[in-house]
C-alpha cells in the first residue's frame, strides 16, 4: 500500500512511500510526467528495497513555490532528498530528464547514490532525426499560450489527451495497464487546473536542452561518475534515440545496457513484466555487491 505525503524541501515536495525495506530506491520521473509514471512498478519493485517516487519541481504535485523547474533545480533537489531523507546511499531509476536528472545528481554527489538505472534517459542526439509529431507534442507545450491550452484540452477530454500522447511515448499504448492509465488520466486532469504547470514544462525543457547541447561536457562528465549504471532503452523510443543510448554505453563501456525491441520511451508502462525482469536482476546484482 503506498502512502502519499508533503515534505519540506525549501518548498512543499509530493512524495509517494511504496513500501519495502532496505537499501533505497528513488523513483524520478520525466518531462511533463509525475509519480504516477511508476505506477505499474513501484510495488513490484518493493522486493529489492524501500521504493519512493517523488514529484519533481514544478511536475505532479509539487508546485514551485518560487523555485526554478530547470534541471540544475531539480537536481539539487534530489540531493537534498537523499540528504535528509534516504537511509544510505540510493539507487536512482530515472526515465527521460528523471535520467538526467540522476545522472547529474551522481556526477555531483557521488557518495548519495549507490547505483543508476537510466530508463530512455534524456541525452545528446546520435543523430539527425525529424518526427513531425514529437516536433508538434513537445514546441506546443513550450510556448506559453500554446502550452496552456493544451493542458486546457486535457481538462476537457483527458482521454483525448492520453490517446495523444500515447502516440509519442509508446508503440503499442494499448500494453499500458488498464489501472496506470486510469491514475494518469486523473493526474492529467488534476494538472490542467495548475496556474503553473506550462512555465514548469518550459523552464525544465529549455534547461534539458541547454545541458545536452553540450555534448562533449556532458560526455566528460558522463566519465566522472563514479557509480555503476544500467541503460534501459526502448528501441523504437521517438523521444530518445536508440543510437543515443548506444552512445552512452561505447562511452562507459563498464555500464550495462538492455534495449527492448518494440518499445517506446516509457518501457516501466509498456512492457512493466520486462522491464521488472530486467530491473530487478540488476537490483539483485547490486544487494550481492553490498552484502
Amino acid at each position: 500500500m503506498s502512502t502519499q505525503s508533503t515534505i519540506d524541501i525549501g518548498g512543499p515536495v509530493n512524495v509517494v512511500a511504496h513500501g519495502g525495506s532496505g537499501a533505497p530506491i528513488l523513483l524520478i520521473h520525466g518531462l511533463g510526467g509525475s509519480h504516477v509514471n511508476w505506477h505499474a512498478v513501484a510495488g513490484p519493485l518493493t522486493e529489492y528495497g524501500t521504493v519512493t517516487a517523488i514529484d519533481l519541481i514544478g511536475f505532479g504535485r509539487t508546485p514551485p513555490a518560487g523555485r526554478l523547474a530547470t534541471v540544475q533545480s531539480q537536481r539539487d533537489l534530489v540531493i537534498q532528498y537523499l540528504e535528509t531523507h534516504a537511509d544510505g546511499p540510493a539507487t536512482l531509476i530515472g526515465n527521460s530528464m528523471g535520467g538526467l536528472v540522476s545522472l547529474l545528481v551522481a556526477r555531483k554527489a557521488p557518495e548519495l547514490v549507490d547505483s543508476l538505472v537510466l530508463v530512455d534517459a534524456a541525452l545528446p542526439a546520435a543523430r539527425l532525426r525529424i518526427d513531425p509529431t514529437v516536433i508538434k507534442g513537445l514546441i506546443r507545450p513550450l510556448v506559453p499560450v500554446l502550452g496552456a491550452r493544451a493542458y486546457e484540452k486535457a481538462m476537457e477530454d483527458p482521454e483525448a489527451y492520453m490517446d495523444e500522447m500515447g502516440k509519442i511515448l509508446f508503440v503499442d499504448p494499448s500494453r499500458m495497464p488498464a489501472d496506470a492509465r486510469r491514475v494518469s488520466v486523473e493526474m492529467a486532469t488534476e494538472r490542467a487546473t495548475m496556474p503553473w504547470v506550462s512555465q514548469a514544462f518550459s523552464e525544465a525543457a529549455k534547461s534539458l536542452f541547454a545541458v545536452l547541447l553540450k555534448r562533449k561536457s556532458f560526455a566528460a562528465d558522463v566519465r566522472e561518475i563514479q557509480v555503476p549504471a544500467l541503460i534501459v532503452q526502448g528501441a523504437q523510443d521517438r523521444l530518445v534515440d536508440v543510437e543515443s543510448a548506444r552512445w552512452l554505453a561505447a562511452e562507459r563501456p563498464d555500464w550495462k545496457l538492455k534495449v527492448f525491441d518494440n518499445v517506446g520511451h516509457v518501457p516501466m508502462l509498456e512492457v512493466p513484466e520486462q522491464f521488472l525482469d530486467v530491473v530487478g536482476s540488476w537490483l539483485s546484482e547490486r544487494a550481492a555487491v553490498r552484502s
